[in-house]
């Protein structure tokens, strides 16, 4: 069964196969989207008259964000949620822009991205925190490897103003040819 699609009257089984990628992923919005996942699969799953059942397969039935959402529902869970994301200073309570370097070259993305590290450092206030460079979650695919850089400030104006400055330098560090670089502000998901 398709979490997202049409309606189908006769469907009173859901099935989530593999939770732990959403309990324990790399990217911190991963128990969010878990969470509304199996919301969506619990609200495909016994439509009208008919009552519904939902399966979850995981390693960790005792995660404490899955039982809180299996018990008191998805209210309870973005509370505790956004309260985890307050403690580690997370957005909402921060601002992102993640700088993205691409190259069929292997060392070259990293090599640009400590270069950008370098010439970001003295153009940032000292509550920007830098994050990398790393080797992106995948990092090979299409035949380049990927690497980021990740920025945090408290503050939206803050994060602007580091970036308006940042991107002539980086502009200026004139990358090799085949190098592909982006930023993405607010990213919603490593590469």
């Amino acid at each position: 069964m398709r979490a997202r699609g049409r309606h189908r009257a006769g469907v009173t089984l859901g099935v989530s196969l593999d939770l732990d990628h959403g309990l324990y992923g790399s990217d911190f919005r991963a128990t969010e989207r878990m969470a509304q996942l199996l919301v969506q699969v619990a609200g495909r799953a016994g439509r009208a008259e008919r009552r519904g059942t939902v399966m979850l397969q995981t390693r960790h039935p005792q995660h404490p964000m899955l039982t809180l959402l299996l018990r008191e529902g998805y209210g309870a869970f973005a509370t505790a949620a956004l309260q985890e994301r307050l403690e580690a200073n997370l957005p909402p309570f921060s601002h992102q822009a993640m700088l993205r370097a691409d190259s069929p070259r292997e060392q070259a993305a990293l090599d640009f991205l400590a270069q950008a590290l370098e010439t970001a450092r003295p153009l940032a206030p000292p509550e920007v925190e830098f994050w990398g460079p790393a080797p992106a979650q995948m990092e090979r695919r299409a035949g380049r490897v990927r690497a980021q850089l990740l920025l945090q400030a408290p503050a939206r104006g803050v994060l602007q103003g580091v970036l308006a400055a940042l991107l002539p330098a980086l502009r200026a560090l004139k990358p090799p040819r085949d190098l592909r670089w982006s930023i993405d502000v607010d990213p919603q998901e490593s590469l």
